[in-house]
């Protein structure tokens, strides 16, 4: 079972959000580029449509972007890929279900059973926080030195957390400051 988590800003580090239509885009987007290779490379429909299956996607406002009608209909690709959005498990990450009022929500969406003990749904939202720290140092910087710092940071943090997985401790998570600059 795979399971991912998207940061949908695409390239940006700005505190905006998306809006359902552009995050359909980029998830459709992203699961193309993820199975399309399978199908180049003669795996048989079934076996795609067993991954496309085996995909969790969590993102914390999947009930309006599921709730699209472009979403309810197959997609303009090469079969079996024209059903991935149908074929995906599709979930609310932990930390926003809580705020999701509609019974709907909580039935269809809800993480728990459909994702394995341990995984972290909250992955996007953590990393998100601790970019956003970063965010006032590369802004001051050519764009050609903010893809590198950025690299060079992600690579960091990675080995890290890396270390302290192999070590049996939990990586320091970094938590949103409150007060003003």
């Amino acid at each position: 079972m795979q399971c991912f988590w998207l940061i949908l800003s695409q390239h940006s580090l700005s505190i905006r959000s998306e809006s359902p239509s552009q995050a359909f885009l980029i998830l459709i987007l992203w699961l193309y580029r993820k199975f399309k290779p399978l199908l180049d490379g003669g795996s048989s429909s079934e076996e795609i449509v067993e991954a496309m299956s085996n995909t969790i996607l969590a993102y914390d406002n999947m009930c309006h972007v599921d709730g699209m009608k472009v979403a309810c209909k197959d997609l303009p690709f090469p079969s079996p890929l024209s059903r991935v959005w149908q074929c995906i498990v599709k979930v609310i990450d932990k930390l926003h279900i809580r705020n999701h009022k509609d019974v709907k929500c909580k039935t269809i969406y809800n993480p728990e059973g459909k994702v394995p003990d341990g995984y972290n749904t909250m992955a996007a939202e953590q990393t998100f926080v601790w970019a956003s720290r970063l965010k006032r140092i590369v802004c001051a910087m050519p764009r050609l030195h903010q893809f590198f710092y950025i690299h060079r940071a992600v690579k960091r943090r990675n080995s890290y957390t890396q270390r302290c997985h192999q070590s049996s401790k939990n990586p320091l998570l970094p938590k949103q400051s409150y007060t003003s600059v």
